[in-house]
């Protein structure tokens, strides 16, 4: 049910269509969490994006967030996802 998402994108791999990124920061005990905008969660985006550069990803990356970031910083940071960084 719960997996990091480079487990998923493994998984799943060439039946992945459009990358849709947000971020989940969790609790300090590993349970439950919250929403938070992209790069400012626990999500381990290096990971991520060679996992999907394993699969040979090469689509759509859309941003889900949850507000508070101008379109130029939330472009800014997918730009550094995209870069694996």
């Amino acid at each position: 049910k719960y997996a990091p998402p480079e487990q998923w994108i493994r998984t799943l791999g060439k039946l992945i269509v459009k990358c849709h990124v947000k971020d989940f920061k969790l609790n300090p005990d590993g349970h439950g969490g919250k929403f938070v905008n992209i790069r400012d969660g626990s999500v381990n985006w290096p990971v991520v994006r060679r996992a999907l550069e394993q699969v040979g990803y090469n689509g759509w990356m859309t941003i889900e967030g949850s507000g508070g970031l101008s379109m130029q910083e939330r472009s800014r940071r997918l730009d550094l996802i995209i870069a694996g960084k």
